[in-house]
């Protein structure tokens, strides 16, 4: 009787064991992995979304795991990734298609209109009575003003930015610079990182100097300064689309549901871009911003029940 009695006990602390471990697995909160890309705007995004879910519904975590667009988009195909919160796949269509194609991916739509893309300059230099260049509204118009885009590297001639060192957009660029025939008048220059990139432009802009060269919408630095895009440099407007892998239709249900309505604007985006820019904060200080200043957008995405508890965690803060 007395083996008996253990061997019971055994059994017992077996099954129940098994029991709370299975509770356990069943009350784990489920993880949703956002793509963190090395740009400002999609980081905010993935933690707007990220907060939302973590405070407004019942059983998710976010995680942000860091990589360039290709490698995104192939974690997302191989189930690494969940959501890509802003893809600008135009400029990677060869393997948009591919990814699509496997079945998958899933496309919920657009986060954003379109990403305006192309050459800027600043405003101060074509508008108001003292404007130097009223009538530079082209590229065609570039060549009689070189001289107020001096290339400190070659001051005999303009400079023209035409983006940053391995991304695909420079080849656009460049074929532009040649199709205008800027070549006597200007020198094609492309910076080592869109923060280098983005550096001349402040630098210029804050000396009330000229620049001129690629840059794109939704932007911080486009939110900060006025600038003006030329004719004849406007680049196809990029589509900007939440990506997601096909499993989390089944597995997050109530988070695909809030995707398929998340929707922004370009001014939304470099509103808060210049927020983050400069006030200096982190894209998790920015993304609350978002949430207490721009209740009447991201309410529209989620269920009274959820928006109560997302204002009730930010109240908390």
């Amino acid at each position: 009787m007395k083996k008996i009695s253990i061997f019971l006990v055994i059994l017992f602390l077996l099954s129940f064991s098994a029991i709370t471990a299975e509770g356990q697995k069943e009350d784990a909160p489920q993880t949703i992995v956002f793509g963190d890309m090395s740009w400002d705007s999609v980081q905010v995004h993935n933690r707007i979304m990220g907060f939302i879910i973590e405070n407004g519904l019942d059983g998710y975590v976010a995680e942000y795991v860091v990589g360039d667009t290709a490698p995104i988009l192939n974690g997302i195909v191989n189930g690494d990734i969940d959501v890509d919160m802003e893809s600008w796949h135009s400029n990677y269509m060869d393997l948009y298609e591919k990814s699509m194609a496997s079945g998958e991916m899933l496309n919920l739509g657009d986060n954003y209109p379109d990403g305006p893309q192309g050459w800027y300059v600043p405003s101060f230099l074509v508008e108001g009575p003292d404007a130097p260049a009223p009538d530079l509204k082209g590229i065609s118009d570039l060549p009689k003003y070189a001289h107020l885009f001096e290339d400190p590297e070659d001051p005999g001639k303009g400079a023209v930015y035409g983006g940053v060192a391995g991304w695909m957009l420079v080849k656009i660029s460049q074929e532009m610079f040649d199709e205008y025939g800027l070549e006597d008048t200007y020198n094609f220059t492309v910076a080592g990182s869109s923060t280098a990139l983005a550096a001349t432009m402040a630098g210029a802009y804050q000396k009330g100097e000229g620049w001129c060269g690629y840059y794109w919408e939704p932007s911080a630095i486009l939110g900060r300064f006025d600038m003006v895009r030329l004719e004849g440099s406007e680049f196809e407007p990029a589509f900007v689309d939440i990506l997601i892998n096909k499993t989390m239709e089944e597995k997050a249900p109530e988070v695909v549901d809030i995707l398929k309505k998340y929707s922004t604007t370009v001014a939304d985006n470099n509103e808060f871009l210049a927020k983050l820019s400069e006030n200096e904060w982190d894209s998790e200080q920015t993304a609350i911003w978002f949430l207490e200043n721009k209740e009447d957008v991201w309410t529209q995405w989620v269920t009274p029940e959820t928006e109560s508890r997302v204002k009730a965690a930010l109240a908390a803060l």
